[in-house]
C-alpha cells in the first residue's frame, strides 16, 4: 500500500496540533485505528490528514531535511497499516504513532549523521535556545555576522547532544509533550525523561556561554 504524504512547511502549525484540539479528538483517534485495524483504507486517509504535520515537525526537527522528514513520515503510517491486526488499544494513538516514528528515527540515525533545528524549545517553560544567551541589553539585530556565529554555534551545540537528549528535547518543546507522555513514546521511566531533559539544557547552557554578553 502507498501513502502519499503532501509536501507541508515543517513549521507550519495546525489546529489538530494544539493541546486543547488533541483532547477533543482522541476518541475519535480510537475509532480510526480500529477501522484501520478491520481494514478501512478510507480510515487510513483521515489518520494521515490527521497526524501528518505533527509527525512531519517531528522528523524535520531531528533530520533538518524536508525530503527525509517527509519520507519518514510516510514510513510511519505504512507501518500503521502493516502491522493494523497486531493493533491494541492500550495507549493514546498519538502515543502509538510517536513509538512507531521513534523507532523509524532511530534506524535512521544508525545509519546516517543527522541534523537538529536550531528554533527548538527548552524546558516545558517554552524557553527558546536564544533565551539562552540573552543578555540584559539585547543584540543589535543590524548585527548579521553575530547572528550568523550564534546559530552556527547553536546548531553545532544541538548536533553534539546524545540521541537521547535530542529526542527528549525535541519531543518536548518542539511538541508540547508532558515528560509522561515521552516515557510512553520512548519505553523509558519518566525520571530518566526528566534526567536528559536536564543534562539537554546544561550542557547547552554550558557550551553557548561564551556567546551570552556581560
Amino acid at each position: 500500500m502507498t501513502i502519499a504524504v503532501p509536501i507541508v512547511s515543517a513549521h507550519e502549525t495546525r489546529d489538530s496540533e494544539r493541546p486543547d484540539t488533541r483532547a477533543r479528538v482522541s476518541d475519535s483517534d480510537q475509532l480510526i485505528m480500529e477501522r484501520i485495524r478491520d481494514g478501512d483504507q478510507q480510515a487510513v486517509v483521515e489518520l494521515v490528514q490527521r497526524f501528518q504535520h505533527e509527525l512531519l515537525g517531528f522528523f524535520y526537527h531531528l533530520s533538518w531535511d524536508q525530503l527525509i522528514a517527509e519520507e519518514m513520515v510516510q514510513d510511519v503510517f505504512v507501518n500503521v497499516y502493516r502491522s493494523r491486526a497486531r493493533y491494541q488499544p492500550t495507549a493514546k494513538v498519538r502515543t502509538f504513532l510517536y513509538r512507531i516514528a521513534h523507532n523509524l528515527w532511530i534506524d535512521h540515525v544508525r545509519r546516517q549523521k543527522h541534523h537538529l533545528s536550531i528554533d527548538a524549545e527548552m524546558g516545558e517553560r517554552s524557553l527558546k535556545l536564544s533565551d539562552v544567551l540573552k543578555a540584559p541589553g539585547a543584540p543589535d539585530p543590524e548585527d548579521e555576522s553575530r547572528d550568523h556565529l550564534i546559530r552556527s554555534r547553536l546548531q553545532d551545540a544541538l548536533d553534539a547532544l546524545p540521541e537521547g537528549q535530542r529526542e527528549v528535547f525535541v519531543l518536548a518543546n518542539n511538541h508540547g509533550m508532558k515528560y509522561q507522555e515521552i516515557s510512553a513514546v520512548l519505553g523509558i521511566p519518566e525520571g530518566t525523561v526528566k534526567s536528559r531533559m536536564h543534562n539537554a539544557v546544561r550542557t547547552l547552557r554550558d557550551d553557548l556561554q561564551d556567546l551570552v554578553e556581560p
